[in-house]
């Protein structure tokens, strides 16, 4: 006899964010053999669990049309999840045997995206440059906000600045403005939780200049920064206010104005960013890493705060399907108004940008390879990093030694897709970046360490001489 179950009592949600679902089977199953197994429909095979001897929590990840199927004996029962994405959903089973009981928890996992096959397919092996338009949103509430006011780290220079302070200065007072005053001591985390996950939003009429300023959470991201789905971020509690502001204000009428202005940006960013190059460069130097996607999401108001976030898709047997490297960049203001640079210089510097947020996608995974003995060596974190500045951002010796790895991996790129003169000037600014700026002590050290090992062991890639770096760096303890 087969069961159907379907979870439909306890899909509680309060006003404004999902929730997981928790539920228990009305019915004890009792397992005659000991044994139950277990399949879910999109993926082969059943695994068995003892009953009396129960001690794992089976599960897969949240996706629509998803059901798990229980074998009992000669009976079986379904349980399907409940297609609200992304959220998850825990289902308890009382077991019984002649052996015992127990309690199984079975769960739908909640996810950080969900890609449709109609942007997997379009998006293969595609780069995309953009400006979102609920993105842009949150950049502008965030720099005329109090604690952006105050910030050193936003792009408050230049034409566009002043047409969107013009433009926005008669709503200063608005609530939403009251909600972003924090000390500047949280500044940063604020800062990312509200502007990052703006990204994970769309408006309801994707038809720039409409006065629906309605937004949704709807996909395909559900997360982009912080410990929780977007809907719960800083940005998510604060979206009523935000879409009001949105409304009042007439956002979407300056978006539609300043389009021409944004495309100019994205051109401009096209230009000094080959990603296509650093793409099949890291690929390379890391083989066991590959994306099937990059998108490129930026404002003309980001200073010097970027970020990455990873994003996969699975098949049914478990394997990766689908990858993208989500980016989120300042435009190229900062090296345009530099006049004495030459156009490669320029290149070099604003390629440092994307690229030390591309390759941590491919160092981070590397080093865990490494992470005991990188752990003990920079355990003593005053010898790597001085307090103050961004060094205080990476707390734990992992997070430092990645730093090192993923700016010298950069200058490992520029001084072999470049000639030697613009090579030494992009690389000695990042040097100094690194210590002057972001007090990395012994940045320089290992940066030209980690030249010397790749300039003399050409038959090797950056992701094998690991071991080398990693013992040198003991030597400096």
């Amino acid at each position: 006899m087969r069961l159907l179950f379907t979870l439909i009592t306890l899909l509680t949600f309060n006003a404004a964010f999902g929730q997981a679902v928790t539920e228990t089977y009305p019915k004890t199953l009792f397992c005659p053999d000991d044994s139950v197994r277990l399949s879910f429909s999109k993926f082969p095979g059943k695994a068995a669990y003892s009953v009396s001897g129960l001690k794992t929590s089976p599960g897969t990840d949240a996706t629509t049309g998803i059901y798990a199927t229980f074998y009992y004996g000669k009976d079986s029962v379904e349980i399907n999840y409940h297609n609200n994405l992304p959220y998850g959903q825990v289902v308890y089973i009382k077991l019984e045997s002649p052996k015992g009981k127990s309690t199984l928890r079975l769960h739908f996992n909640e996810i950080s995206n969900s890609f449709p096959k109609a942007y997997m397919a379009k998006n293969l092996n595609n780069i995309q440059f953009d400006i979102p338009e609920p993105y842009e949103l949150a950049n502008i509430i965030w720099t005329l906000s109090p604690a952006g006011q105050r910030a050193t780290d936003l792009n408050k220079e230049g034409d566009y600045y002043k047409k969107m302070v013009s433009w926005f200065k008669p709503y200063i007072d608005h609530k939403v403005f009251k909600a972003l005053n924090f000390p500047d001591s949280l500044y940063g985390s604020k800062y990312y939780e509200f502007r990052e996950n703006s990204f994970a939003f769309n408006f309801q009429d994707t038809v720039h200049g409409s006065k629906n300023t309605k937004l949704l959470f709807n996909g395909p991201y559900y997360y982009v920064y912080g410990d929780e789905l977007a809907d719960s971020s800083l940005f998510g509690k604060l979206k009523p206010l935000v879409e009001d502001f949105a409304a009042k204000s007439n956002f979407r009428k300056f978006y539609q104005q300043n389009l021409p202005y944004y495309r100019q940006q994205l051109a401009r960013q096209k230009m000094l960013l080959p990603v296509r190059q650093m793409w099949t460069w890291l690929e390379y130097q890391f083989p066991k890493r590959k994306y099937q996607s990059y998108r490129i999401v930026s404002s003309p108001l980001i200073g010097g705060s970027h970020s990455t976030q990873r994003y996969a898709t699975y098949d049914y047997d478990g394997q990766k399907l689908f990858t993208e490297n989500a980016m989120f960049i300042c435009g190229t203001d900062r090296y345009d108004r530099e006049k004495d640079l030459s156009e490669k210089q320029r290149e070099g510097l604003m390629t440092g940008i994307v690229f030390t947020e591309i390759d941590h996608n491919y160092i981070n995974p590397t080093t865990s390879v490494y992470a005991k003995q990188i752990d003990s060596i920079f355990l003593k974190r005053s010898v790597w990093a001085k307090t103050g500045n961004s060094s205080d951002f990476y707390g734990n010796p992992v997070s430092v030694f990645n730093e090192y790895m993923t700016h010298a991996a950069f200058c490992l790129y520029i001084a072999d897709n470049y000639d030697k003169q613009v090579a030494d000037y992009v690389i000695e600014r990042r040097e100094a970046l690194m210590v002057e700026h972001r007090n990395f002590i012994h940045f320089r050290e290992f940066d030209q360490e980690l030249l010397r090992l790749h300039r003399q062991n050409r038959n090797l890639k950056t992701a094998d001489l690991y071991p080398m770096i990693v013992s040198w760096c003991k030597t400096q303890i």
